[in-house]
């Protein structure tokens, strides 16, 4: 069950393992749901699993361009066609619903985490210090008074998808009352509860 993270050799292993665990988990909360489920807002937010799982995708696509190329200026027009060769044509908070279907939304997802690996293998080929300093985009939610790095992006990627599976979960658990473990035990075809619990 991919629900814990495996074990780790390195900083830079740590981070990449752990920002494609948290996207996994992300994407586990849209197991067996309807279109019409994954768009719902079951809670006092305006969220639904399928508007954080496309702004995931965004999200994780867009800063991998600054990993693979770190001395890069990456600016909006990289982001747009990034994102456009994903099939996504706009910007989504989370909030938004994109017009693509659950399976769709899934499936552009699965593209970005397999995008992880390849920035991974960028890093390692060629051997980029996680702390390689990388241009500031401009962004007026960026603070003016620190340095990014590497090191920081992956670091704030696997922290903001974290952040966005924890949401996720309690709206899954509102639609349908399906709790992370169990949705874990389902995707690897294991008993739920587990055997050992009965």
């Amino acid at each position: 069950m991919p629900f814990f993270t495996p074990s780790v050799t390195s900083e830079a292993d740590a981070a990449f393992t752990y920002l494609t665990q948290q996207c996994t988990q992300l994407k586990l909360t849209a197991l067996d749901l309807t279109d019409e489920q994954a768009r719902s807002t079951p809670t006092a937010s305006g969220l639904s699993i399928s508007g954080l799982i496309v702004h995931g995708a965004q999200v994780v696509n867009n800063w991998l361009i600054q990993v693979k190329e770190p001395t890069r200026e990456v600016g909006e027009d990289d982001y747009r066609t990034v994102n456009e060769k994903l099939g996504l044509t706009a910007m989504f908070d989370g909030s938004a619903l994109p017009d693509l279907d659950i399976t769709e939304a899934v499936a552009i997802f699965d593209e970005v985490i397999d995008g992880i690996e390849d920035a991974r293998a960028a890093v390692d080929d060629a051997g980029t210090d996680l702390g390689t300093e990388v241009p500031m985009p401009y962004n007026p939610w960026m603070p003016n008074d620190f340095t990014m790095t590497v090191r920081w992006i992956l670091w704030h990627l696997a922290t903001e998808i974290a952040r966005h599976a924890g949401h996720a979960d309690i709206i899954r658990e509102s639609i349908d009352g399906a709790i992370a473990y169990q949705l874990n035990a389902q995707a690897d075809g294991e008993p739920w509860p587990p055997e050992s619990m009965d």
